[in-house]
Parts: C-alpha cells; structure tokens; sequence
C-alpha cells in the first residue's frame, strides 16, 4: 500500500458498503432521499435505544443521542441494525461528540463515522437524516461536510443554553452550508434560531411520569422568519 494515500488506505480498509460520492473533505456523502417529503407532523420522534421490533415504527424517526461509548457500537456493527432502521420513516445518524478542546483530527473521524454510517444505511434502503453538530468556528467545515444541499437534519440544544452566541454562530453557519430543507430540534428552541422546525422537547422524550417512548412535535412543523 505504499503508492496509496492515507484516504486510500482507509478505503481500502473501510470501504462504504455499496459506494457514495465524496466531497472536498474526502467525506461520503449524505444524500436527501425526502423527495417528496413526507408529513412531518405525523412522525413521533424515539430514542433508538427505546425502539423495538416489536412495535410499529413506520411513523417514528430515530433520533440517536447517546455516550460516544454507546455509539461506536453502530460502527463496530454498522448493518447490525438495518432490518430495524428500514421499518421507521427515518434514522438519524450518531452524534458523536465534537468539543472545542478536541483534535481537529478527532473531529474529522468523528464526523467521517457519522457520514459513513448514514451513507450506508442509506445504501440499504433507509431513510437517512444527518445528526448535525459543531464546536469553534475553524470546525464548521469539517463539521458540516458530507451532507448534499437541502437534506433534512437534526440538531441537539441541550447544554447550548449557556452558550447561546457561540450555538447561533454555528447554527447559522450550518444553514448556510446546508440550506437544510426542514430542521429537527432535539430539546428547548434557542432565541434567535431561524428557519423551518420541527421541535421534541427533551422532557417529552424521557418523562418519567408519563413514561413516553415515542413523543410528539410541539407545535408541528412551524417556520421562523428572519426579521429585518
């Protein structure tokens, strides 16, 4: 392998399964398969964790935020999961970490698992929706990379809300690069965030009392103009 570069190595090692484009970053690339979309007011949102095959989840999107430690357990066995995956509307990818103090170098692996596993989950037949996230501004393009143009995403705020100037900087950077079709929050809406949304509270998600699995959006889909 001496004559291949690093890429090709790791292709040669990794390969996607059932092959993608790739983008400047050398990351395989998401492609939006809601053509047409579908009616997001009538899926629920589920941690995967709490999906089964024992229920219907042909309305649920699979959101997946959990540990790193939990998560590389997708890439360790990336097809494990698909019969499960191709019985819901739609799988979000991994959110695996992205920390400011982290190494660019971990950062770009972290987003590379998190295209390659969407790209091929996709590959078999799932409907795919990015998990999105960033840290300093010299990340956004690693972090936003991989994902073909107006793709639904989905995004996390949870422990955002102390940091809210550095979250917006992000969010509107991610918007510029993706122009993403439909955003799914995961947890409170932000003051200054802008776009079209679809909105799960994170209390829904992990009430206890009432002991959901699967919970509604808010308030539907719902859109947030830009004011002059």
């Amino acid at each position: 392998m001496k004559s291949l570069t690093e890429f090709d190595k790791f292709k040669v090692i990794r390969p996607v399964i059932g092959g993608c484009d790739y983008d400047s970053n050398q990351f395989p690339i998401i492609k939006n398969t809601f053509k047409p979309e579908p009616n997001w007011d009538e899926l629920y949102a589920c941690g995967i964790q709490n999906i089964t095959k024992r229920k219907d989840n042909s309305n649920t999107i699979a959101l997946m935020y959990l540990d790193d430690k939990k998560l590389l357990s997708f890439w360790n066995s990336p097809l494990k999961k698909i019969p499960l995956f191709l019985g819901c509307a739609a799988v979000a990818t991994p959110d695996f970490s992205y920390y400011s103090n982290m190494n660019s170098n971990e950062i770009r692996h972290n987003v590379f698992m998190n295209r390659w596993l969407g790209v091929t989950w996709q590959n078999y037949g799932a409907n795919v929706i990015p998990t999105v996230g960033w840290a300093t501004p010299d990340t956004y393009d690693l972090c936003f990379g991989g994902i073909e143009l107006g793709t639904p995403v989905t995004i996390s705020t949870l422990g955002c809300q102390d940091h809210q100037e550095e979250f917006l900087n992000g969010f509107n950077e991610m918007k510029k690069q993706i122009q993403p079709s439909i955003i799914i929050v995961f947890g409170n809406m932000i003051s200054g965030m802008t776009g079209r949304f679809l909105h799960f509270r994170y209390k829904d998600g992990f009430s206890q009392k009432l002991r959901q699995l699967r919970f509604n959006g808010v308030l539907g889909v719902f859109e947030i103009k830009e004011t002059v």
